[in-house]
């Protein structure tokens, strides 16, 4: 390919910078678009003594009222994967326990860990799968939803300035969310008509046209690292 790859960057800030600054030091000309923000919603722990706490995204814990972190951290936090966990412990939790990347391991983490009845706190985005809150019921848990951010999408007025002229050759797809605003941008854009789609999972492939399933491809882990290694396909 002639000249840097230019790579589509759809995920929220502050992570679209850290990600342009990777793309960066391996070549390819990424182009910053979060397709989303996340914004921290006003709310309170509602009453009850619990057991633990569960959280399945940094924004979460990024989000929520220092108040109310400082009043939960004397309880053991089960983190959905690594980096969640550093964060937790980032945010004063002494006893933090990662699962293995997902929201059904994270499940299985608690079951196995915790009685059952057990009480848990969940911190959680507004849009969320279901798939954690299911599991953690099934396995003879009782959650309680704490609500600290919200996604919205970014209506950007300037986007062909944004954008560039030039046509962009790979696009990381971090979320549904972020799938479904792509759609709405290509019909105002022509840049994306050989644009390759890297998918940070199987959910996120589905919900692509067809016409974009034949030039996109699933990452082998959900991480960051495995999207950069589809990269090195261009």
């Amino acid at each position: 390919m002639a000249g840097a790859a230019r790579v589509l960057v759809t995920r929220p800030e502050p992570g679209a910078s850290h990600t342009a600054r990777r793309l960066e030091e391996l070549g390819f000309s990424p182009v910053v678009l979060p397709l989303s923000e996340t914004v921290p919603l006003a709310t309170t722990v509602p009453p009850g003594g619990y057991d633990a706490v569960a959280v399945t995204s940094v924004n979460a814990l990024r989000h929520a009222d220092p108040a109310l972190l400082a009043s939960l951290v004397h309880l053991r936090a089960f983190a959905v994967g690594e980096k969640t966990a550093a964060a937790a412990k980032a945010a004063g939790f002494a006893d933090v326990t990662a699962a293995g990347g997902d929201g059904e391991a994270l499940a299985a983490t608690l079951s196995s860990a915790l009685r059952p009845g057990a009480h848990v706190l969940y911190l959680a985005g507004k849009v969320r799968r279901p798939d954690f809150e299911t599991r953690a019921a099934a396995g003879g848990l009782v959650l309680t939803v704490c609500e600290t951010y919200d996604t919205a999408f970014i209506d950007y007025k300037d986007l062909r300035a944004r954008l560039g002229d030039k046509p962009i050759d790979a696009a990381l797809i971090y979320s549904v969310f972020a799938a479904k605003a792509l759609i709405e941008l290509a019909e105002v854009s022509d840049l994306l008509t050989e644009t390759r789609f890297f998918c940070l999972s199987s959910r996120i492939f589905e919900s692509l046209p067809e016409q974009w399933k034949q030039r996109a491809s699933i990452s082998q882990r959900a991480d960051e690292q495995a999207l950069f290694d589809l990269l090195a396909a261009l």
